[in-house]
């Protein structure tokens, strides 16, 4: 799970159009570093999801980290002002065994991302029990 960090202060400060841009770049950076075999997508307002399949705890943290720090590094320009917009993620996950069920990945990802926004947001928190 990953979540704007402050988003609403973008839309109260530059407008809804400049929040519309700060969302789409998001979703292209999701898309432009997630493998066409695995999803990403928008969950609602200012939440997505990105499923990664086959890839080991080390590995997730590589992608994930490059893609905050990818966002951390973009500058929206409007009304001849610029700023930027963090994102927090929640990560979930298992290895072999049975899958557990994925709305209980969901509400676990869900758990670690507000760790992650406790915890002072830009960052990534990953469940107790993933690998």
């Amino acid at each position: 799970m990953a979540d704007l960090d402050a988003f609403k202060n973008v839309n109260d400060t530059y407008g809804h159009e400049a929040g519309d841009v700060v969302l789409k770049r998001f979703a292209d950076l999701l898309r432009a570093n997630t493998r066409a075999s695995n999803m990403c997508g928008r969950v609602g307002g200012e939440e997505f999801i990105v499923v990664i399949t086959h890839v080991e705890k080390p590995n997730i943290q590589i992608v994930i980290d490059g893609i905050r720090r990818q966002l951390e590094a973009e500058q929206f320009a409007f009304d001849e002002r610029t700023f930027g917009i963090t994102a927090s993620f929640g990560i979930s996950g298992f290895q072999g065994g049975n899958m557990p069920k994925f709305t209980e990945l969901i509400r676990e990802a869900d758990v670690a991302l507000y760790a992650a926004k406790r915890a002072g947001r830009n960052r990534m928190e990953f469940t107790a029990k993933s690998v």
